[in-house]
């Protein structure tokens, strides 16, 4: 479906009874939804005979799974999928751009070597293999390490990244059949009055701490500071190309809340008392009170919801 930006409303009582009656059930259906969510993007490629998906998206929307969700139903299907994150091509964070304020920029494109990317694809068309780099979000550095690509009339490059659709990029792939996807958190979590208890820029902050922490060795206080940045970086960077999305796809999962109640509540309880974004965290902890918790080794392998856990 197209973007709109009427939000979905998801029951968390009635998500809650589910919990308690058959946890396995809740999960087993919100992985079917989205899962159908993007068999219908990949109908659409197949019927459009794209051979390049360009998939945008907030953070912590589900970009990566997405997109290799999006690779495999291609391969299967007797294609070739190639696979490119724009997270990979981001300049050494000591070479970021900067706010007014000073601060590091790292929503812009401009935090993006589109230099290196356009080497990167001219030699993909032209030659039919290149090496994509790889960025370490550890140390904020392109690694030693690269990535072997090839590329031939029966491949589909499938870009992910917060800019996919920026119309900076549409040079290096106008030549082909271009599809457009975005990629979001489209739905409130509500009671039984329709009361908006968790917003779906509030679940989305949740996924990002608890990724930031295992995936990028950052703290709550610290993602918490730097989401005032990031917001604003969707507004201004990603928010104006998004009608120029064909289709939309909802990562929402009705089971979130309850996943991260526990060890999402224990990053926020870290936030100090005289920390600016206090305010936020004691909203977050308030949504979070009272209720059950899922156990994160329920949660299938291939869930998008991996992105952000920390599974042993």
């Amino acid at each position: 479906m197209k973007y709109t930006p009427i939000m979905e409303k998801l029951d968390l009582p009635a998500k809650e009874e589910l919990l308690r009656w058959d946890p396995k059930a809740l999960i087993l259906s919100e992985e079917k939804a989205f899962r159908q969510r993007v068999i219908e993007v990949f109908w659409r490629a197949e019927a459009d005979q794209s051979q390049v998906i360009l998939l945008s998206g907030p953070t912590s929307s589900g970009k990566t799974t997405a997109s290799r969700i999006l690779a495999e139903g291609l391969t299967r299907n007797g294609n070739r999928a190639v696979r490119i994150s724009l997270d990979d091509f981001y300049k050494d964070r000591a070479d970021a751009p900067l706010w007014e304020d000073g601060q590091k920029n790292f929503e812009t494109i401009e935090g993006l070597d589109l230099d290196t990317l356009g080497e990167c694809m001219e030699d993909l068309i032209t030659k039919g293999h290149t090496k994509v780099p790889i960025f370490d979000f550890a140390t904020g550095t392109r690694s030693p390490l690269s990535r072997d690509l090839t590329f031939d009339d029966h491949t589909c490059l499938i870009f992910e990244g917060l800019h996919a659709l920026n119309p900076r990029l549409t040079p290096l792939v106008e030549k082909f059949r271009i599809l457009r996807l975005y990629i979001s958190v489209h739905s409130d979590y509500v009671d039984g009055n329709g009361k908006v208890l968790l917003t779906a820029r509030e679940l989305r902050l949740l996924r990002r701490l608890l990724r930031d922490r295992v995936r990028r060795n950052t703290g709550a206080s610290e993602t918490l500071r730097l989401w005032d940045y990031v917001l604003r970086g969707e507004n201004l960077y990603m928010q104006p190309y998004r009608p120029l999305a064909d289709m939309h796809i909802n990562s929402a999962h009705g089971y979130e809340p309850f996943l991260y109640s526990r060890e999402g509540a224990a990053m926020l309880r870290e936030i100090e008392a005289d920390d600016p974004h206090r305010e936020t965290a004691e909203r977050l902890l308030a949504a979070l009170d009272g209720l059950p918790h899922l156990d994160w080794d329920l949660i299938p392998r291939t869930s998008l919801i991996q992105e952000f856990i920390d599974r042993k």
